[in-house]
C-alpha cells in the first residue's frame, strides 16, 4: 500500500492547508483521522480516502464549530471557485457525510448561500 506524506504534496498544496496537513492525526468525534496514511478510523475500522477527502476531513476538523464560507473552501482545496468545482465540492461534502455517518454526534450543517460548518456535540 502506497504511504503517502502530504508534505510531498506541497506544490498542489496551498499554504494554509499545508500548514493543516502537517498534522498528523485529527480526532473528529469518534473518529481518528491518520494525515500521512489518509486513514479515517472508527474502533477498529479504516477507511482509506483520497486526496480531496483528506482536504475536506483537515479542514473541517481544524474548524469544529466555525462556519466555512463555500468561496473559502474551494480556493483553498480545488483552488478556484468555479461552476464546476462547487458541484464537484457538494458532491464531496455528501461522500464526508457518509464516511462520518456511524457517530450520530458529528453533523455538517449547510449555511444557506454561505457554506458550512461541522459540528460535534
Amino acid at each position: 500500500m502506497e504511504n503517502v506524506n502530504p508534505m510531498n504534496l506541497s506544490n498542489e498544496l496551498n499554504e494554509n492547508l499545508k500548514v493543516l496537513m502537517s498534522v498528523p492525526v485529527y480526532k473528529i468525534g469518534a473518529y481518528t483521522f491518520d494525515v500521512v496514511k489518509r486513514l479515517l478510523i472508527l474502533n477498529d475500522e479504516s477507511v482509506k480516502v483520497t486526496k480531496k477527502e483528506a482536504y475536506l476531513l483537515v479542514f473541517f476538523a481544524s474548524n469544529v464549530g466555525k462556519s466555512l464560507f463555500r468561496n473559502e473552501i474551494l480556493t483553498t482545496i480545488w483552488k478556484e471557485d468555479t461552476y464546476t468545482n462547487s458541484r464537484s465540492m457538494d458532491v464531496y461534502i455528501c461522500k464526508i457525510r457518509k464516511l462520518l455517518s456511524k457517530d450520530p454526534n458529528i453533523l455538517i450543517v449547510n449555511i444557506h448561500g454561505r457554506g458550512f460548518r461541522i459540528v460535534i456535540d
